[in-house]
């Protein structure tokens, strides 16, 4: 498998990790790229447009792929087939992954992954690849009860990580507090994501890129910072 998984909301969209997003795309030689916009709760279209004017040419640095749109409700299969790469937006990951097992996409996109589809995921797309998406930082607004996602990789995701918030108010419950909470429940390790970075995942490990760090925490140890250029292994 090959995954990129990014935490960026930055703007204009997509360009702190353009650069990336074309060298990873390129270097697997995708030119129909398959834009999944269910995450999106407002204008799924005008969301889609945004990633075409981002990544399509004449783009600067545009990526020379075609954008396709997979509409989760509008026929997705032959969008998802005809795809040479795929890439799940972010928005709402409750809602994301509630659609995704609602248009029966969860198990198609699994198999088409593990057979060597190239996977962009960003914020909720990242999210919806590890085991489960409890450590989004996302509100269920959609009522989901099922959290279980596409498990591609072995480790949850919190992208858009803060170790500390200048805004909080005193004592509040932090990121890593959260964390531990969840490490009483579930074994899987947890991979905070820094804004404007992301994990290159291939050949059974993920290298951190991009301008910020990844904190990794596994349940029973103290959790380590990882840098630019830094991998672990996912086993």
């Amino acid at each position: 498998m090959s995954l990129l998984l990014i935490s960026n909301s930055g703007t204009p969209f997509l360009e702190q990790c353009k650069p990336e997003i074309t060298a990873f795309l390129r270097r697997h030689g995708a030119r129909r790229l398959a834009f999944v916009t269910a995450a999106n709760l407002h204008d799924e279209v005008t969301y889609w447009q945004r990633a075409r004017e981002a990544l399509e040419p004449p783009a600067p640095a545009g990526c020379d792929v075609e954008v396709l749109h997979l509409r989760w409700n509008h026929d997705p299969m032959p969008t998802l087939q005809h795809a040479d790469a795929l890439f799940i937006g972010g928005g709402n990951t409750y809602a994301l992954l509630k659609r995704l097992r609602e248009a029966g996409l969860l198990e198609p996109i699994g198999v088409r992954v593990r057979a060597g589809l190239p996977y962009l995921g960003s914020s909720a797309g990242a999210n919806v690849a590890g085991p489960t998406i409890l450590t989004t930082n996302d509100w269920n607004v959609v009522g989901l009860e099922n959290f279980r996602a596409l498990g591609l990789v072995p480790f949850n995701i919190n992208p858009h990580y803060l170790e500390t918030d200048p805004a909080m108010a005193q004592h509040s419950e932090t990121r890593d507090e959260r964390i531990r909470e969840y490490h009483v429940v579930w074994q899987n390790p947890v991979v905070g994501i820094e804004e404007g970075t992301w994990l290159r995942v291939e050949d059974g490990r993920a290298t951190i890129a991009g301008r910020g760090r990844v904190k990794l925490f596994t349940r029973d140890r103290e959790p380590r910072w990882l840098g630019a250029g830094e991998a672990f292994d996912l086993a």
